[in-house]
């Protein structure tokens, strides 16, 4: 065939078997080859070493091509182009709404890289009060979610959700809840306070059902990033709240911090996990969470291999990649068209996702919650008040960020977190990639492991 090439959208994963998988960044397929092949493709164009019978399959999958790349890159634009008016129009028909209450920007913690750092203690917000949130209930949640009848799940979060102030709000919260039956609760905590919670806790509704904690590595680093006023260390603490959790048998999901450079007390947690008969425990998730600062091209080449190590002991020993990727599973699977690929990082943006503070502000993004000029809308005298840049946020989206249109990964990522794209690169119609497209790989190749092993 003349002018075949490999696209410009090819992708590969190293199995580590001497196979590896080519999926495309255009058609979403994914195929295993021998990782010779992988290699030959991803380092040239002389593909003198296929036959004309895998030339033919590998072009019908996408692999290869026949267009010169600016014709490629306007096929790409236009199969985004598609795809985003198919994501609208399903966007419109979800009937889920996901709802996060900030009850407080207080923390008892005070760990250097939190983003709500400069609110944290200084905060003069009040905790969220009882006769706020049955306000909330009665007027205002039938407006933030009109199309929405009443399958939400709410998520609790702050600061620190489950310190003493906050017990009459989230007493109200869950009243709502046992009302309302199709209705899940969930809570990101630091676990130091559970004590004084447990029995809002449980698999019942119209309780907690579901805890985050989050982990920053092995004891002697987790001790001195998450630490209180006092000092003192957490890392016991916490460990014994999962513990607790586990016995009121409510399901914990474990947030591990990545952290550049130290990426070897990930490793040294997760064996802990393991060794504590923790890790792949029924009710325990746990997935790998990069803070503001990791970057996986940051780290020696040494590091990322134990990264990726690390990443897929975690999967083989849960039965599920450590990442919130968890919908790549479906594309090992779907391979005939039905799947829409992703062409937004987040739901920031959408009718279907807001957080609320005790103020009554609006926000798309934990991490802008506390800022007043990032509120998208406010709660007034009875009525819900949407502000231009909610409207801004919804354009973000894959067409308006032109470098990721030029990304194998495009599809798979979506752009990257467009609030940190804010914050490193100036705009949200910038790309932030950092470490998504090893997320990405990793998680595709658990996936198919898992599939493997199982005899899919």
């Amino acid at each position: 065939m003349r002018n075949l090439r490999a696209s410009s959208y090819l992708n590969k994963v190293d199995i580590g078997d001497g196979t590896s998988l080519l999926y495309s960044g255009s058609t979403q397929c994914i195929d295993l080859v021998p990782t010779e092949y992988a290699n030959l493709l991803s380092d040239g164009n002389d593909l003198s070493f296929l036959s004309a019978e895998e030339k033919d399959h590998l072009l019908k999958r996408g692999h290869l091509t026949t267009l010169p790349g600016k014709r490629e890159f306007e096929e790409f634009k236009n199969l985004v182009r598609l795809a985003q008016g198919k994501s609208t129009a399903l966007d419109k028909k979800l009937k889920m709404g996901n709802l996060s209450f900030i009850l407080t920007y207080n923390c008892n913690l005070s760990c250097s890289y939190c983003y709500q750092k400069s609110l944290g203690h200084e905060s003069r917000v009040p905790p969220m009060s009882r006769e706020f949130v049955d306000s909330f209930f009665a007027t205002y949640l039938p407006q933030l979610f009109p199309k929405i009848p009443g399958n939400f799940q709410f998520t609790l979060f702050g600061g620190e959700p489950l310190l003493p102030a906050n017990r009459e709000a989230i007493e109200g919260i869950l009243a709502y809840t046992r009302k309302h039956p199709s209705i899940s609760v969930s809570v990101a905590t630091n676990a130091t306070t559970l004590s004084e919670m447990v029995d809002l806790i449980g698999p019942e509704k119209g309780k907690i059902q579901s805890v985050q904690v989050t982990l920053d590595g092995d004891e002697s680093l987790h001790d001195k990033n998450r630490i209180p006023a006092s000092g003192k260390p957490t890392f016991g603490a916490m460990i014994a709240a999962v513990r607790k959790l586990i016995d009121l048998k409510t399901h914990v999901v474990i947030r591990i911090h990545m952290h550049t450079g130290k990426l070897e007390s990930s490793r040294r947690l997760v064996d802990y996990l393991e060794e504590e008969k923790i890790l792949g425990h029924p009710q325990v998730g746990v997935y790998f969470a990069p803070i503001n600062t990791f970057a996986i091209e940051d780290n020696p080449s040494a590091d990322i291999d134990m990264f990726r190590q690390t990443f897929q002991s975690v999967a083989a020993r849960t039965n599920r990649p450590p990442t919130s990727y968890v919908f790549l599973n479906k594309y090992l699977t779907m391979q005939d068209g039905r799947m829409l690929p992703k062409v937004k990082f987040c739901g920031l943006g959408s009718d279907i996702f807001y957080v609320v503070d005790p103020l009554g502000d609006i926000y798309h993004c934990y991490e802008e919650a506390g800022y007043k000029d990032r509120r998208i809308g406010t709660l007034s005298r009875g009525k819900v008040k949407f502000f231009a840049l909610k409207e801004k946020y919804s354009r973000r989206h894959l067409l308006n960020i032109p470098e990721c249109l030029k990304c194998s990964a495009a599809l798979y990522c979506g752009g990257g977190c467009p609030v940190h794209a804010k914050v490193h690169r100036g705009s949200i119609f910038k790309s932030y990639c950092h470490e998504n497209k090893e997320f990405i790989a990793q998680t595709l190749k658990a996936f198919f492991l898992q599939g493997k092993l199982q005899g899919n």
